[in-house]
């Protein structure tokens, strides 16, 4: 009898130190992220996106290509995932593409498609209007007066700016607009707004294991059932050693 006890305690004890071993860098991982996700507000990181590719992969999130738009002076007028933005809030819908964006009196045309929207120059909507443009419309060619002149497969056409009445334009083609990427930054805020993932969201996936999915959480239960094994097994060998 007693020397199955001492077999059984040079098992566990073998085992129980080997466990320990593989186990300390994921307990370390679980301690630090803890200590940080306590003091997430502090440090504003629940505001502070995620801008990495291959983190953001992880969550089966992917950025192809760059975000362009037009420039509205010191301003930017853009359209990313159906939404049409001034700078990075957004101002109304934009069934893409975005073909361009011109200002007459102080108010800026943009055409998404087929549909026409007005902005104020410090950003505002307007209005905006459905199938005002026709569907061949390829660009803004440039302003005219009060006439807004827009290419098309078939030629260059004007659109009024007060009544939009569309005709025919005979003047010499011009070169239309060409989109040209936002900023570094901006494209990184439209990123964040389109998947909200953030740096305490991040870290809190790490902590329970959810950035893998459910492999991630069913391994951290696994761990943690373990890790019990080794409370319960580490509390009988010193009751052992003790006797």
């Amino acid at each position: 009898m007693a020397s199955l006890k001492r077999r059984l305690r040079l098992f566990f004890l073998r085992w129980h130190r080997r466990i320990g071993v593989m186990l300390s860098l994921f307990v370390i991982l679980i301690a630090l992220t803890g200590i940080v996700i306590n003091h997430a507000n502090r440090f504003s990181l629940d505001t502070i996106p995620v801008t990495s590719p291959w983190v953001l992969s992880w969550y089966g999130i992917a950025f192809d290509g760059k975000i362009t738009g037009f420039p509205a002076g010191k301003n930017w007028i853009s359209a990313f995932q159906g939404k049409l933005y001034w700078n990075s809030e957004p101002v109304s819908y934009c069934p893409e593409p975005l073909i361009g964006a011109a200002t007459i009196a102080g108010i800026w045309f943009v055409i998404c498609g087929t549909s026409l929207t007005l902005i104020s120059s410090d950003g505002v909507l307007i209005e905006s209007l459905s199938d005002v443009v026709p569907a061949d419309a390829s660009g803004i060619s440039g302003v005219s007066n009060d006439w807004l002149i827009i290419a098309t497969d078939s030629g260059q056409i004007r659109l009024h700016s007060d009544t939009l009445e569309l005709k025919a334009d005979t003047s010499q083609p011009l070169a239309t607009q060409v989109a040209t990427p936002l900023p570094t930054n901006l494209q990184a805020e439209l990123n964040f707004k389109s998947h909200s993932i953030t740096i305490e969201r991040l870290l809190l996936d790490l902590h329970s294991g959810r950035i893998l999915q459910l492999p991630g959480a069913l391994f951290n239960d696994l761990v943690a059932l373990v890790l019990i094994l080794l409370a319960v097994s580490g509390s009988w060998l010193w009751l052992q050693r003790k006797r």
